[in-house]
């Protein structure tokens, strides 16, 4: 057989993988969307009683960025629990002025002598020290606060068969073009697919949500990896629990990664993270439709990452029309995506925000990739916080 011919039968079957996951991806965020379009949010009329133990897990980070963020946590709990600011930070200087900032504050610092497993690793310490005097645990990254009627308005949605509740991030501090791209990014995740997993298969999303204490101590605590949040969900899920995500802007303040860098270093860590709790969720006991909303999400990464490079790569043969098939589904699937995404951002975005949302997309690709490639290779990703105030640079491959 000739060479040509041969190469174009076995580009064949990658053309067809990259047509084959879009046209599910396209499908399953399609019925998210359409679950989530009828969802509605009850008056809080009662607020129930309820004592919880707030954690804001923090490394490293600017002292005074924290104190905002436990004051407007101290505003929206009232008295109805207590504050535990669970510090990593190897920088002594920055540990000292966060023991004073507690001080000062009526918040209960915890160092831990030695630290391991991360985010997930210190939750887990004071979970098992202090949290489950608690019926509730909430979790609140340093750069994420609440608003005042948060714990009002999400406590209110707790019963039986709920395990945890899910408030969405939300950035106001859009003062670069990164930051106002990797908003827009989000904006369909946000509301459409966590919007239509409400009620099944909504994820932690790692700040803002309040779980209940007898659900994390069901499973062993919260899922020491990368990306506790979307691991421990998988968990609670099992357990026949549902989760609530409240499509309310409930979390006033937020800073999303200001530069690419930034924002590789974030979309690496989320990447890796799916990618890790892959094996979890094929070994999963989720009930069918749960069991599809997560697989979505992890091949989400797969199909921004290095098959996005895979399509780069063959895009000259887009243009030859040597597979007149796939053209066609290709385009069809992609002008599919644009009308959706523009009936979801018709009342909140702007006439670019496609734009900014793809340019965003293919950033995160480069992230994707070395993360999906890093996995494979059976790497050990190091936990990085998000740079809130931007880096000078960033070698998305350096761990590989």
């Amino acid at each position: 057989m000739p060479i040509f011919p041969s190469l174009f039968i076995g580009l064949w079957y990658p053309l067809w993988l990259i047509v084959t996951i879009d046209a599910f991806l396209w499908f399953v965020f399609a019925w998210q969307w359409l679950r989530g379009r009828g969802k509605r949010y009850p008056l809080v009329l009662k607020v129930p009683s309820f004592k919880v133990a707030v954690f804001i897990p923090v490394y490293n980070e600017d002292p005074e960025l924290v104190k905002g963020t436990i004051r407007s946590v101290k505003a929206a709990l009232r008295g109805r629990g207590d504050i535990y600011l669970l510090d990593d930070s190897t920088d002594k200087s920055i540990r000292d002025r966060l023991r004073g900032i507690c001080s000062e504050l009526g918040v209960i610092y915890v160092h831990r002598g030695i630290r391991r497993e991360f985010k997930a690793g210190a939750l887990n310490y004071c979970l098992w020290k202090f949290g489950y005097k608690y019926e509730y645990v909430a979790v609140f990254d340093a750069d994420q606060r609440p608003a005042e009627n948060f714990f009002d308005v999400v406590m209110s949605f707790f019963s039986k068969g709920v395990g945890f509740v899910q408030a969405p991030q939300l950035y106001s501090e859009l003062k670069s073009p990164m930051a106002k791209a990797s908003w827009y990014q989000q904006l369909p995740f946000l509301k459409a697919i966590m919007r239509g997993r409400s009620g099944s298969s909504a994820f932690s999303l790692g700040s803002g949500t309040v779980f209940k204490t007898s659900a994390l101590l069901k499973i062993g605590g919260f899922v020491e990896v990368l990306t506790e949040d979307l691991a421990t969900s998988i968990k609670i899920h099992e357990l026949g629990l549902k989760s609530i995500y409240i499509d309310a802007e409930l979390l006033w303040y937020g800073e999303p990664p200001a530069t690419a860098a930034a924002y590789i270093t974030q979309q690496t860590r989320w990447a890796f993270g799916s990618f890790q709790t892959l094996p979890m969720l094929l070994k999963s006991k989720l009930p069918l439709p749960h069991y599809i909303d997560y697989l979505a999400g992890i091949l989400y990464w797969l199909r921004i990452g290095i098959l996005r490079f895979l399509e780069i790569a063959l895009s000259p043969l887009f243009a030859s029309l040597v597979f007149p098939e796939f053209f066609i589904l290709y385009y069809i699937i992609l002008f599919s995506y644009f009308i959706f995404y523009n009936i979801i951002m018709k009342k909140i975005g702007e006439t670019y925000s496609f734009i900014l949302h793809k340019g965003a997309e293919y950033v995160a690709s480069i992230a994707a990739a070395s993360a999906f490639l890093a996995w494979c290779l059976k790497r050990k990703m190091p936990f990085k916080v998000t740079p809130k105030r931007g880096t000078k640079r960033c070698v998305p491959c350096a761990f590989l």
